[in-house]
């Protein structure tokens, strides 16, 4: 900011090479909550290594519904406009998501589980609203892909309607494991299978990246309406596999799901057409996805650990992928900052916490000491994107 004084007057001028000030966008707010969340649900690992318990149940809570659901709310939020030809997010509606987010983390840590699950009903129910308010003043189609949104919200909902009711005492006659599974399974995996044959296509550079082979061209929609249908129909089949007892079918089904996504609408038999770490990360969640969904299916005995292929080599990545790119574009930062914070020692952290967590599993004697493993690398590797990424969070550069 220069001052000159013409005649004596004070005037104030914005420099112009200076960069616009940052606005509060919401992937400003709860990406730093997410990236929070995961290091408390991965470092309770080592922690145990030392104290001789087994967190599973916070793990698997924070790592949902604290850390994924964080960034799946940053994400949405942001977008809407882009999606809904509608208005940027309103302060209050960030202000309940990150409260909602805040509320969730202290009532799982401290074992009040109500209070919890009341605050993920919230957040799930604000993002539905905001987005389903904003394609009904617009009146502007969003992209077919966009039911798997919507998919994903119900079921987002409805895992933790149950949940809180499971919590108030109500007699809910469910295993807790199919609740859980509405939420990483049910609304995360929908989440990512839609939302990424958008973008990950196109961040990764690949050729013709909105045309469904045989299908659909770029933009059009009946055979991708034909085709997301059909899908969706097989997902809620799966979950009435699961009610019925039928986890192996349960299992087939959302893995016929992932495979049909990743290879005729992702297009993953084709290389990135770029370079680097970044577009390499989104090419390869894709196919972590499908083969830990076809593990799990092929070897049910060993889902649990398989479905961490999915996680830690799917839901991760394209977490950091497109959390990077969010933090570019929207904050106006060269893309070179892409490959200063996802760099290929990131992705090796990565692929070690995934490493150890398979070796848990089949070496059951020295698994404490693999989990702990597993949870320390988890940590290294989003420490060390976070140490170069928050800053960028917080500012906004100019191109």
């Amino acid at each position: 900011m220069s001052t000159i004084r013409p005649g004596g007057r004070l005037l104030h001028v914005v420099n112009p090479a200076a960069p616009p000030p940052p606005t509060l966008e919401p992937y400003r707010v709860l990406f730093p909550i997410g990236i929070a969340s995961g290091l408390i649900a991965t470092g309770v690992w080592p922690l145990a290594l030392v104290r001789g318990d087994y967190p599973a149940v916070v793990h698997r809570g924070v790592m949902m519904l604290g850390f994924e659901m964080s960034f799946v709310l940053g994400f949405l939020l942001t977008a809407m406009p882009a999606f809904t030809r509608g208005e940027k997010c309103r302060p209050w509606e960030l202000g309940i998501a990150a409260l909602a987010q805040l509320v969730y983390l202290a009532g799982a840590l401290s074992g009040a589980d109500a209070v919890a699950q009341a605050a993920t009903l919230a957040a799930v129910l604000l993002v539905s609203m905001a987005l389903v308010r904003r394609v009904a003043v617009t009146r502007a189609l969003p992209p077919e892909e966009f039911a798997f949104v919507a998919f994903a919200l119900v079921a987002g909902i409805t895992g933790a309607a149950l949940r809180l009711a499971a919590a108030l005492g109500a007699p809910i006659a469910l295993a807790p494991r199919f609740t859980e599974r509405l939420t990483s399974l049910g609304m995360v995996l929908p989440l990512v299978l839609g939302l990424g044959s958008l973008l990950v296509p196109t961040f990764a550079g690949m050729r013709d990246p909105l045309v469904i082979p045989l299908i659909a061209g770029a933009h059009e929609r009946p055979g991708r309406r034909g085709l997301y249908a059909l899908l969706m129909l097989a997902l809620a089949a799966s979950f009435a596999a699961d009610l019925a007892g039928r986890v192996t079918l349960a299992a087939w089904l959302r893995a016929g799901v992932a495979w049909v996504m990743v290879v005729l609408v992702w297009k993953l038999y084709r290389r990135p057409g770029l370079t680097g770490a970044p577009a390499n990360a989104l090419w390869l969640s894709g196919w972590m996805v499908a083969l830990g969904l076809f593990g799990a299916a092929l070897a049910p005995t060993h889902a649990t650990a398989l479905l961490h292929v999915v996680f830690i080599g799917g839901f991760s990545l394209l977490t950091l992928g497109i959390g990077t790119r969010v933090l570019v574009s929207h904050g106006h930062h060269p893309l070179e900052l892409e490959r200063a914070a996802l760099t290929p020692w990131v992705l090796s952290g990565l692929a070690f916490a995934l490493s150890a967590r398979l070796v848990a599993e089949w070496a059951p004697a020295s698994a404490p000491a693999w989990l702990a493993a597993s949870g320390a690398a988890w940590w290294l590797a989003w420490g060390s994107w976070g140490v170069r990424a928050i800053p960028g969070l917080w500012s906004t550069g100019h191109r």
